[in-house]
């Protein structure tokens, strides 16, 4: 149980770094075309359109509509100090500011993730400090706190935002290696609990439910993630041994 933990874990951990996204949707946000204004957002040095849609709707793949819908091709960049609409609602403008100025922290954090750990934090936690909706800072603070051997805290800092995707992975990965499987179980279940849930969690979850006994459940999930053709490669190849396991019980 302990060498599948690791397991399980590595599957959790793979998928973090100071760029993932939330489960938070775009969907939440997005503009209907009902909406009287729309938001606007002055473009910065750096900024790209998958930049934007990484950090404003959660959705990285959103990038070329993003564009589309600002009056630009997915190829071109406005200059910086443009002003620009966003596809959300006006009342919206000021949080998608902070948002882009918190996700520009992130991005720096991320650059210097292996050379300057104590700037790294830093810079993570002025980005958690400066949207305090956004759990993407706080987790990757997590993560950096979990390689330090300092869990309490971990879990201390991830509990107001524990419902949330990639938090839930992590406190998932936690239970886990505490030998808690009923609340890794709960968590993984938080996890998925969105339409398109990461190929992480759904490997994941497979994992542990095929070693906990809840076959269905297992199948179900591993099949989703074969059927994702945008899988990272390694974790289909997860999921093909584990369906086999599963076949032949």
């Amino acid at each position: 149980m302990k060498t599948l933990c690791v397991l399980v874990l590595s599957v959790l951990v793979s998928g973090l770094s100071c760029a993932r996204t939330t489960s938070v949707r775009s969907r939440y946000i997005i503009s209907t075309g009902a909406d009287t204004g729309r938001c606007s957002y002055t473009w910065h040095s750096g900024d790209y359109w998958g930049f934007l849609a990484w950090a404003i709707l959660d959705d990285p793949a959103a990038a070329s509509a993003l564009a589309v819908t600002a009056g630009y091709t997915p190829e071109t960049f406005p200059a910086p100090g443009t002003e620009i609409t966003l596809p959300l609602s006006s009342e919206y403008r000021e949080a998608a500011e902070l948002r882009m100025e918190a996700a520009r922290l992130v991005r720096n954090a991320t650059e210097v993730r292996y050379t300057h750990r104590d700037l790294c934090m830093q810079l993570l936690r002025q980005a958690a400090e400066l949207d305090n909706a956004w759990s993407v800072p706080v987790t990757d603070i997590t993560v950096l706190l979990l390689e330090e051997g300092r869990t309490d805290e971990a879990l201390e800092l991830l509990a107001p935002v524990s419902h949330k995707n990639t938090p839930a992975m992590v406190l998932a990965g936690i239970a886990w290696r505490q030998g808690d499987t009923r609340r890794a179980l709960e968590h993984l279940a938080e996890a998925l609990a969105s339409d398109s849930p990461p190929p992480e969690v759904l490997a994941a979850a497979g994992i542990a439910w095929s070693v906990t006994g809840k076959f269905q459940r297992a199948g179900v999930v591993l099949r989703r993630l074969l059927e994702n053709p945008e899988a990272p490669p390694e974790l289909r190849i997860l999921a093909i041994r584990y369906a086999i396991m599963l076949g032949d019980r």
